[in-house]
């Protein structure tokens, strides 16, 4: 019943990335879009972006919020986005049976439709403000998306250090950061979209660089290392899923709310703010600590909040 209803699904995805927004909401946007591709759905990729990602992701559409015109009615329509207008989003809801909005802090009052949001202590922040009347929520870590690569991904762990700032890295933390490093001999793995970057970042030791890598090259790295220097983004949640001990780079607001839910969670083991003047210091000795105690995370993610997200669709569009 469920795969025949899902072939019968025409769903479209709309989002953004870029080089001052990074990739956050595109990987996870895709990691659905996948699944319910692989299954058969009728479903298209709407993307805002100034850069050009084909070389990583198929089928992406190319359009600008600025000149967002829906065409198409569709069963459901996924919005994914810090930038989009709330009239975009009502008119999502007009043009669909079903509007699923994925959500990091409330940002707007969102019309009729499903909220998704994966902060650990969502749950408890909508509390007071959800609209039963007009919303269904899916809510905390059981909604995380997790890439299929990640789930068949054995976990071997090496001495390494994996560093990874965003898909595009918007606050230029890269060198800072290994300038920071600079004394702790462990190998320090770094990816960048950046190829400007990579000739500077090579010039300090035992530094291998990752640019642009491919999902099998991203992953490996990630599962091998024990130790994970990121923003409070999708990639904090896939180092948590392997088992790797992080210390959480906040660059934008939401991401410093979030910092801390990681950490009193056990998603991340601590947290460094980049405004205080002596954060390099304090990122040095964090890292020390991890290094010292060699902790391997428990983690608290299982792997299925894209199951869970499209039995739910599922349930709803039936209705």
């Amino acid at each position: 019943m469920v795969n025949y209803l899902m072939n019968k699904l025409k769903i479209a995805f709309f989002t953004e990335a870029g080089s001052k927004r990074g990739m956050g909401h595109l990987v996870r946007c895709y990691t659905l879009f996948q699944k319910l591709k692989k299954n058969n759905t009728r479903v298209r990729f709407f993307l805002d972006s100034d850069i050009n990602f084909d070389y990583k992701f198929k089928n992406l559409e190319y359009f600008v919020w600025d000149n967002f015109i829906l065409t198409e009615d569709y069963d459901v329509i996924i919005i994914d986005s810090y930038e989009a207008p709330l009239k975009i989003y009502e008119e999502a809801t007009k043009k669909s049976k079903l509007a699923v909005y994925i959500d990091d802090f409330s940002r707007i009052n969102y019309p009729k439709g499903l909220i998704i949001n994966f902060l650990p202590e969502s749950k408890k922040q909508l509390a007071n403000q959800k609209n039963k009347d007009e919303h269904v929520y899916l809510l905390g870590l059981d909604y995380v998306l997790i890439r299929e690569e990640f789930l068949s991904c054995k976990i071997k762990k090496d001495k390494q250090i994996f560093v990874m700032l965003g898909g595009a890295d918007t606050a230029n933390l890269s060198y800072e950061i290994l300038d920071a490093l600079e004394d702790i001999n462990i190998k320090k793995v770094i990816v960048l979209n950046n190829k400007g970057m990579i000739e500077k970042i090579q010039l300090f030791k035992n530094v291998k660089v990752l640019y642009k890598p491919s999902d099998k090259e991203l992953i490996e790295n990630m599962a091998k290392s024990f130790i994970s220097i990121s923003t409070a983004s999708m990639t904090l949640y896939e180092l948590s899923f392997l088992k790797v001990s992080s210390i959480v780079i906040a660059v934008s607001q939401n991401q410093i709310i979030g910092a801390k839910q990681f950490i009193s969670n056990k998603i991340a083991n601590n947290y460094i703010d980049i405004e205080n003047i002596n954060w390099k210091e304090k990122l040095k000795k964090a890292v020390s600590i991890l290094e010292d105690i060699s902790l391997e995370n428990k983690s608290i993610i299982d792997g299925k909040g894209t199951i869970r997200i499209i039995e739910k669709i599922l349930e709803l569009v039936e209705l």
